[in-house]
This record gives structure tokens, C-alpha cells and sequence, in this order.
């Protein structure tokens, strides 16, 4: 029996999910909210709104709904 493993995008996703949430939360902290990275995602999404259209794009075509293929026994 084969074990399900995690797709290498997903795996890398989660990393860097966890990894910008941990230092969001330190900036926070340190700084105030002024500093974190979700005010610089949101500052720079308002100086380029193509930069969170393609972030979109990209997330979509990663996560979106793919059919799997049968794997052989």
C-alpha cells in the first residue's frame, strides 16, 4: 500500500505560509502594524494591482481543481 504524500507545491505553500505568518507576527510586535507584511502586501497592491492579479492567477492554477491520474499497482 503506497502512502499519500503532499504535492511538492503544496508542501513549499505551507512553508511560506507558516514562515510569513511567523515573521508577520514578530514584525507586529517589534514594530507595530505599520511594519508587517500584510501592510506591504496591501500597500503594494494598491501601487500595482497586476501584482495581486497574477498572485491570484499563480494560486489558482496551483490549487485549482485538477483530476488525478490512476496510479498502477
Amino acid at each position: 500500500m503506497k502512502q499519500l504524500t503532499m504535492p511538492i507545491a503544496g508542501l513549499v505553500t505551507t512553508i511560506v505560509v507558516i514562515v510569513l505568518g511567523i515573521a508577520d507576527l514578530v514584525l507586529i510586535v517589534t514594530t507595530g502594524a505599520g511594519g508587517s507584511v500584510s501592510n506591504f502586501m496591501v500597500q503594494a497592491g494598491f501601487k500595482a494591482p497586476m501584482m495581486v492579479f497574477a498572485f491570484g492567477f499563480v494560486c489558482g492554477h496551483l490549487f485549482g481543481y485538477m483530476k488525478l491520474e490512476k496510479e498502477d499497482a
